[in-house]
C-alpha cells in the first residue's frame, strides 16, 4: 500500500484528531482551546497544506502519467461524506454532544440539483396548440355513473313531456335533476376540460337546432332531444366515430339504409342534417316502442339496439337498472343520461353557465329546386349565380362535384333567394345531353396527367372526383370520369 502521509490533509491520524478537536470545540467550556486550535491551524497546517499541494502539482518532465493511477488518487483525495458523518456521530456519542451536520445539508442540495437537472422538460414552443377534440369527443367522456334516482327522475320528466300536446312537448328539468351530483359533474366537465369543444358545438348549434327541433316537434317528440346530437357529434355533419358511425346523428351504414338514407359512391345522406334528423326521430320512436321505456331506447341509440337486445336475452330482464349493473353494457351508455341533461341545461341557458360570448352561426336558409338531369356543381353554381362552396355546404350528402347520374330527378338546395334565378336559367338553357359517367381502369405506364389529357379533364378535377390525395395511381385502379354530353374520349 502506498504511503500518502505526504498529503497532510488526507492523513488518517490527523483527520481523526481534527474530528475529535472539532467535537471538543462544540463544548462551550473549551473556548480557549478553540482559539489555540485556530492559531495552530494558521501557523502550521495552512503552510503545510500549500507546500504539499504545490509539491504534488509539480510533475517532472520525464515522468509518465498513468490515467488509472491518477483516477485512483483523485478518488482517494475526495472527501468521503459518509465517512465524515459516521465519525462525527461516533465522536458525538462518546462525548455526549449534539452535532449539526452541514454535510447532510450539502448532500441534500446536491440531490435537489440532480433532481432539477433530471426533471427538466422540453420547453413549449410558442404558438403550439393542443390537438382539437374530434366531433365525437363527448360520446366517451369519462365520469361517474348515473344513479337510479337520477334515471328515474329523467324517465318521469320525459314521460310528462310526452303527455303534452304535439308541438308543446318540452322537458322540464326539476331541481333534484339539476342539482344531481352526476349532472353537476358533467356540467363542470363541459365548462372546464371540454370548454373549447363545447363553445364550438354551441356556435354550430345556431345553424341546426331550429331546423332539428322543428322536425322533432313534427314527429311528436320533445324538442330537447335535439341535444342528443350535441353529445353524439357536436352538431358536426362530418363526424365519424371509431365504429364508422357518421353525421350529426351518428348512423352506422346498416341503420341509415334501414331508415331510408341513401348511401352509395355518390351520396351519403347520413351527412344531410335534414334527412338524418327525420331518420333519427323515426329511429328513437321505434326504439321506444320496441323496449317500452326511454332508458333502454337511449341505451340502444348509444350502444346499438343489438347490444341491448343481447343484454335483455342474456340476463332475462328488460329492467334498465338490472342491466346497467352488469358489465355487458359499457359505462358510457349509463353516463349517456347525465351527459344529455348537462348538455341540455348549458345549451338552453348558456349565459348562466359562463358561455355568454358565443358567436352562433345563422340558421339554415335555402331554396329547393328539382333538376331532371345530372349536373356538375360548377354548372349549377353558374346558373344560380353562386359558388360551388355554397352549394356543397347546403348539400353535404353530395360526395362528388356532380349530382348523382343514376337519378332522373334530384332535389337540390341553393342559397336563399337564388332558386328563382337558377330556375329561369335552367329552363332557358339549351337541351344538351346530360353528362356521361364512365369508368377508366388504369393501365401499366399510364399517369394521371395522361389520363386527364385523354378525356379533356383537369388533373385537379380528377383528383377531387376520385378522392385522390396525390397524383399517384396504380395499375388496375378504377377512376370515375365525367364527360359532357357531346364530349367523347380521344
Amino acid at each position: 500500500m502506498k504511503d500518502d502521509s505526504r498529503h497532510g490533509f488526507c492523513n488518517t491520524d490527523l483527520f481523526r484528531w481534527l474530528i475529535s478537536s472539532i467535537s471538543c470545540t462544540l463544548c462551550p467550556f473549551n473556548l480557549g482551546f478553540m482559539m489555540a486550535l485556530l492559531l495552530f491551524g494558521i501557523v502550521f497546517l495552512f503552510p503545510a497544506g500549500i507546500l504539499s499541494g504545490c509539491a504534488s502539482a509539480v510533475v517532472p518532465l520525464n515522468q509518465k502519467t498513468e490515467p488509472a493511477a491518477g483516477a485512483e488518487k483523485k478518488i482517494r483525495h475526495t472527501l468521503d461524506m459518509a465517512l465524515l458523518r459516521s465519525m462525527l456521530d461516533r465522536q458525538a456519542e462518546t462525548e455526549d454532544l449534539f452535532i449539526l451536520h452541514p454535510v447532510a445539508m450539502t448532500e441534500e442540495q446536491e440531490t435537489e440539483r440532480t433532481k432539477e437537472k433530471n426533471d427538466t422538460r422540453e420547453p413549449v414552443k410558442k404558438g403550439a396548440q393542443t390537438p382539437a377534440d374530434p366531433p365525437t369527443a363527448l360520446q366517451e367522456a369519462p365520469g361517474p355513473k348515473a344513479d337510479d334516482r337520477l334515471l328515474g327522475l329523467w324517465q318521469k320528466e320525459l314521460d310528462d313531456a310526452m303527455q303534452q300536446p304535439p308541438g308543446r312537448r318540452k322537458i322540464q328539468f326539476s331541481i333534484p335533476v339539476v342539482e344531481n351530483d352526476r349532472v353537476r359533474y358533467f356540467v363542470d366537465y363541459f365548462r372546464g376540460k371540454k370548454r373549447g369543444f363545447f363553445e364550438v358545438a354551441l356556435a354550430r348549434s345556431g345553424k341546426y337546432i331550429p331546423m332539428m327541433a322543428s322536425i322533432l316537434r313534427q314527429e311528436g317528440l320533445p324538442e330537447d332531444l335535439v341535444y342528443l346530437s350535441l353529445i353524439e357529434s357536436g352538431f358536426s355533419l362530418h363526424a365519424l366515430s371509431r365504429a364508422k358511425a357518421l353525421g350529426p346523428w351518428q348512423f352506422i351504414k346498416s341503420t341509415g339504409l334501414r331508415y331510408g338514407l341513401k348511401i352509395n359512391s355518390w351520396l351519403d345522406e347520413r351527412k344531410d342534417p335534414v334527412k338524418a334528423t327525420r331518420a333519427a326521430a323515426a329511429y328513437l320512436k321505434d326504439l321506444h316502442l320496441q323496449f317500452g321505456e326511454w332508458f333502454l331506447a337511449a341505451a340502444a341509440y348509444n350502444a346499438g339496439e343489438r347490444k341491448v337486445e343481447k343484454a335483455v336475452q342474456r340476463y332475462q330482464t328488460d329492467d334498465f337498472w338490472n342491466l346497467s349493473q352488469k358489465t355487458y353494457l359499457k359505462s358510457e351508455t349509463r353516463n349517456y343520461v347525465p351527459k344529455f341533461i348537462a348538455a341540455a341545461m348549458i345549451a338552453s341557458t348558456p349565459e348562466k353557465y359562463g358561455f355568454g360570448e358565443i358567436a352562433y352561426e345563422p340558421p339554415m336558409e335555402y331554396d329547393e329546386v328539382m333538376i331532371e338531369r345530372p349536373l356538375r356543381l360548377d354548372a349549377v353554381a353558374k346558373l344560380a349565380n353562386t359558388t360551388v362552396k355554397a352549394i356543397k355546404e347546403l348539400n353535404p350528402a353530395l360526395l362528388r362535384n356532380m349530382t348523382p347520374p343514376g337519378e332522373k330527378e334530384f332535389m337540390l338546395r341553393l342559397p336563399s333567394g337564388s332558386g328563382e334565378t337558377f330556375a329561369q336559367a335552367y329552363r332557358s338553357s339549351p337541351g344538351r345531353a346530360p353528362p356521361r359517367v364512365i369508368t377508366h381502369k388504369v393501365k401499366k405506364g399510364e399517369t394521371l396527367l395522361a389520363i386527364a389529357k385523354r378525356y379533356g379533364q383537369r388533373v385537379a378535377q380528377l383528383m377531387e372526383l376520385n378522392g385522390l390525395r396525390n397524383r399517384q395511381v396504380r395499375v388496375g385502379q378504377d377512376l370515375i370520369i365525367i364527360l359532357d354530353g357531346a364530349a367523347r374520349k380521344k
